[in-house]
This record gives structure tokens, C-alpha cells and sequence, in this order.
């Protein structure tokens, strides 16, 4: 079986952090050995300026109030002088240090972030929330034969979590972990269908099919072009004198 640091990066949960309070020595370093760490974690991490789901921050910071908000993002301290609370790694880093760290706050990151998930799926149900996709998603989303399959289902028509495992025959965790996804990325919409405002206004349905993609990284909707029932008058004659096949007078 394989171990969660050995899943193909498009399997692992995508988690970010961001770096304050850092000397510039310190702060590469540590972007550094999360980067050779990528294999061996059980998430794979991303450097974003704000708003990521852990907070890396110096000693020389002040220290949050201890009536924060609960649900903030973790806080981990690096330097000389540990934090009165809190996950704390002292200077100089290491890397076996670094790699349980991240795995123990991703796992915990990642535990509140499925609770979030089941809550609004659980919500959805409730009110009977349909899918719908805005857009065939990228091959990162598609890496099983399932989850092709549940994207062309979603293409053909929206669908709720039950109708679509009804239709593709997945399990209830499959349908709603490839709906999780999809929604991070931002290629479906939902609607409920107990006196909902409507879907969010999309693309033409043609464009969904991958298809429909023109060169260039633009989508465009499919128009196919109309079919003449008619041939242009002359089209055929002119056709058969380039070929040499007009006769030179009528026949007898």
C-alpha cells in the first residue's frame, strides 16, 4: 500500500503557507527544504504571500492574543525563543524536524477542512443542491476512470450527489470527494432546487466538452457549421471541367 508521501501530487491534499517575520537568510531556507521535502510529506506544500492555511512566523513577531478566534490558521514559530503556546522549531532547521512538523499540521489542517466539507455537503443535501459543470476540468481532476466518468455525466445534464452516484455507480465518497475537488478549482456550480436563485450564468453547454477548446488556452463554444441542402448552381459542372470530365458537346 502506498504511503501518503508516495501518492502522485495530483492525489495529495494541496495545502499553502506563507512566511512573516523571517530574516531573508532564513525564510529561503525554509522554502528550500519544503521544497526537497515535497516527496516524503503527506501533502504537498505551496508558498502564497496571505491567506494560506498555515502561518510560518518569526520569534521577534508579537504573539496572537490568547482569545484569538479558534478557527484561525495554525501558527508555527521558528527561531531562537520559543512561544508561551503553540508549534515552535528552532534555528538552525532541520529536515527530519520540518518533516514531521508539516505533516502533524497538515493532517490537522486537513481533518478541519473535510469537517468544513461534510457540513456543506450534508447542508447541500439538504436542500437538494444539483451540480453543475462550468467547464471540463483539468487532466489533474481526471486521473481515474471513475472520475472521467462522473465529469461526463455532470457535462450531460446537472446532478446531485445521489443522482450521480446513482448514474455512475461509484461509491458516496467518491462522488463527493470529486465534487470537493471540483469546487476548489472552481469548475462547477450548485443550485438548489428547493426554490434556489439558479445556477451562476456559465458558458454555452458546447464549451464544457474538452473539444471545444481552441489553440491558444481559450475555450470557445463548438458551432458546427450548417450543412447546405442545396449545391451552389454550376458548383458541379465546374468541378468536372478542371477534372477534364466535361463533355466538349451534348450527347446524341
Amino acid at each position: 500500500m502506498n504511503s501518503p508521501a508516495n501518492l502522485p501530487r495530483s492525489r495529495r491534499p494541496l495545502l499553502s503557507f506563507s512566511v512573516e517575520g523571517l530574516p531573508a537568510r532564513d525564510e529561503l531556507l525554509f522554502k528550500s527544504l519544503v521544497r526537497l521535502l515535497d516527496h516524503r510529506t503527506h501533502q504537498h506544500w505551496a508558498w502564497q504571500v496571505e491567506d494560506a492555511d498555515l502561518r510560518v512566523v518569526g520569534d521577534r513577531l508579537p504573539a496572537p492574543p490568547a482569545e484569538a478566534d479558534d478557527r484561525s490558521v495554525p501558527l508555527l514559530t521558528i527561531g531562537e525563543n520559543p512561544p508561551s503556546r503553540g508549534p515552535f522549531l528552532r534555528l538552525p532547521l532541520h529536515a527530519d524536524a520540518l518533516e514531521a512538523m508539516l505533516n502533524r499540521l497538515g493532517a490537522m489542517v486537513v481533518h478541519a477542512r473535510e469537517l468544513g466539507l461534510a457540513a456543506s455537503r450534508d447542508r447541500a443535501a439538504e436542500r437538494g443542491d444539483e451540480y453543475r459543470l462550468l467547464r471540463w476540468p483539468s487532466l489533474a481532476l481526471l486521473d481515474t476512470t471513475m472520475r472521467m466518468k462522473l465529469a461526463t455525466l455532470l457535462a450531460s445534464r446537472p446532478a446531485s450527489l445521489q443522482a450521480l452516484q446513482q448514474r455512475s455507480g461509484a461509491s458516496a465518497q467518491e462522488c463527493a470527494d470529486f465534487i470537493a475537488a471540483l469546487e476548489n478549482a472552481g469548475f462547477v456550480a450548485a443550485s438548489s432546487s428547493n426554490g434556489g436563485t439558479g445556477f451562476a450564468a456559465s458558458r454555452a453547454p458546447e464549451s464544457i466538452w474538452p473539444d471545444s477548446q481552441v489553440r491558444g488556452g481559450t475555450e470557445a463554444p463548438f458551432a458546427p457549421v450548417a450543412v447546405r441542402e442545396t449545391v451552389q448552381p454550376g458548383l458541379l459542372a465546374r468541378i468536372r471541367s478542371r477534372l477534364g470530365l466535361l463533355a466538349s458537346g451534348p450527347r446524341a
